[in-house]
């Protein structure tokens, strides 16, 4: 081996090691990850000793990234999809917060619904006391209007509760609704056809509830009161 220590500095010798140095680890290396390989694959000890020692395929090559970028994959989506719902699941400090959920995690109709139970109408209320955009609005009475689709075919007791309780809940968002600031400008951006799809909604309202307190003068006459006073806020 040529040395400094000798009296000559021989750069072509010490490059040649190098290399051939390089080449050893790199060897040694790719043995290490064959045995190890072999380790996993041979069926004892004895077949180990004696196994033909090759290298990884073309094939294992893909097949390994393909796998490792689908373990990628799915991680993400399932965090983001955890995230999601857990951001659904906790009261907005504000509106910002509010639409962020809203248009992120919200993807369908039914998780848009829990969302604004648990935003509950007076919250609404105080995180949009500024405005509430209008297509905003239009979206949350899409999602209202879903959650009368098939709840009650047939006349069910259980059904039945489910409806009055997800009418007086629409009723109660849609009042919430109209106390935001801005209301008025809010209902002036609508089309004949977006003002019909709201007042379907406040009359489907008023139909199951004043049918639910047919018996009951005083509770009737409350109710009567509050759909009269929406019915007027939304024909400005």
């Amino acid at each position: 081996m040529a040395s400094i220590y000798e009296g000559a500095f021989d750069t072509a010798a010490l490059q040649k090691e190098l290399a051939l140095a390089l080449e050893e680890d790199r060897k040694y290396k790719l043995t290490d990850e064959m045995k190890k390989r072999a380790i996993h694959t041979a069926a004892s000890y004895d077949d180990f000793r004696v196994s033909e020692l090759q290298n990884l395929s073309k094939s294992e090559r893909k097949r390994n990234r393909m796998y490792q970028a689908k373990t990628a994959v799915v991680d993400t989506t399932k965090s983001k999809t955890l995230v999601g719902e857990l951001d659904a699941a906790v009261p907005p400090a504000t509106s910002v917060e509010f639409l962020r959920t809203w248009r992120r995690s919200c993807v369908t109709q039914d998780a848009k619904y829990k969302y604004l139970q648990v935003t509950t109408p007076d919250r609404l209320q105080k995180l949009f006391h500024a405005e509430l955009d209008s297509d905003l609005m239009l979206q949350i009475v899409a999602c209202l209007n879903a959650q009368f689709v098939n709840l009650n075919p047939n006349n069910d007791v259980d059904d039945f509760e489910t409806e009055h309780a997800h009418a007086c809940f629409t009723l109660a968002m849609l009042e919430a609704a109209t106390k935001t600031g801005r209301f008025a400008l809010t209902v002036s951006f609508w089309t004949s056809s977006q003002a019909t799809t709201v007042a379907q909604l406040v009359a489907r309202v008023h139909d199951i509830l004043v049918s639910n307190y047919d018996d009951d003068n005083d509770a009737l006459g409350q109710v009567k009161v509050r759909l009269d006073a929406l019915r007027d806020q939304f024909r400005q």
